[in-house]
């Protein structure tokens, strides 16, 4: 398929693109795909970073179709470890693609008022704080995760969270003032999470419904691998089925109209999973109509 082509489909389909822009992780939760022996992503001192030829390849090119969807800086990483890295990477981001929302999806465990508002006026639109527990925890505590969203909410001085609307909830999402641009998240991993294709949590389940999760999305690790969706973890788990590499390939538009990506969308979109497939053990509730132009 011809580059213009593959831009086309490209801006047809995909409304958001997920950055992990290098390794490192300060938390090893026991519902993420990093808590695992296999997996060393700690060492902050050894962090690998996606390389600046990698990262401003994907946002030049986005320019060229005038990309107006969602920027996420998430993945299997926490952004805001790196301060004046992820800074550089807002800024030129939102110079190069103004109409994007940059979202930042993080620990929280970096942030406060003084980096938040600097994050802001890099250009970040909105933010996921994610009130994580402990490191080893293996049960969701109602107490602490208010204490979690409390003390996140001081460190931005922002209001507190009425503990008595959100107890006995699975999931607490505690919206602040429009300033802020930032939801507040605890969750009940272990009730509501996601199984990460069969890596965590749940590593029996055998999936038989279609899902349609990497349809309007691309994912894209600090190596340059692609994902085919959200779950994978292609450099050190999925490798064998990472749907691109940029490294490799530097067009991204080429990259998601290949061969292998092209049948693995069609697939799942059907529940026709290759042999052996993370797909296979997958929980992530994504059905319905594909909407998909393929």
């Amino acid at each position: 398929m011809n580059v213009k082509h593959s831009k086309e489909l490209f801006k047809k389909n995909i409304k958001s693109v997920e950055l992990g822009v290098h390794n490192y992780c300060n938390r090893t939760c026991n519902f993420c795909p990093l808590s695992l022996e296999s997996v060393n992503r700690r060492s902050k001192k050894n962090t690998i970073y996606m390389t600046d030829k990698i990262f401003k390849g994907i946002i030049n090119q986005l320019a060229e179709i005038d990309f107006d969807g969602r920027i996420d800086f998430s993945r299997y990483h926490e952004p805001l470890s790196h301060k004046d890295f992820i800074l550089e990477k807002i800024r030129y981001t939102k110079t190069k693609l103004p109409k994007c929302t940059i979202s930042i999806n993080t620990n929280s465990d970096y942030i406060n008022k003084e980096f938040h508002k600097q994050l802001i006026e890099a250009g970040v639109d909105s933010f996921a704080l994610q009130a994580y527990l402990k490191n080893g925890v293996k049960k969701f505590n109602e107490d602490e995760a208010f204490d979690r969203i409390n003390h996140i909410c001081d460190k931005l001085e922002a209001p507190r969270i009425d503990k008595e609307k959100w107890k006995n909830k699975e999931w607490i999402v505690h919206a602040l003032p429009p300033e802020f641009k930032a939801k507040v998240h605890a969750r009940n991993y272990w009730l509501n999470g996601q199984n990460r294709a069969g890596t965590v949590l749940d590593t029996k389940y055998v999936r038989t419904e279609p899902c349609t999760s990497m349809n309007t999305g691309v994912f894209i690790e600090y190596d340059g691998s692609m994902a085919i969706c959200c779950d994978m973890l292609t450099p050190e788990l999925h490798n064998k089925w990472a749907v691109g590499n940029l490294r490799k390939q530097p067009n991204i538009f080429l990259n998601y109209t290949s061969k292998f990506y092209t049948e693995f969308r069609k697939r799942i979109n059907r529940a026709e999973w290759y042999p052996n497939s993370p797909c296979v053990k997958c929980k992530r509730d994504v059905r319905g109509k594909t909407g998909l132009n393929l």
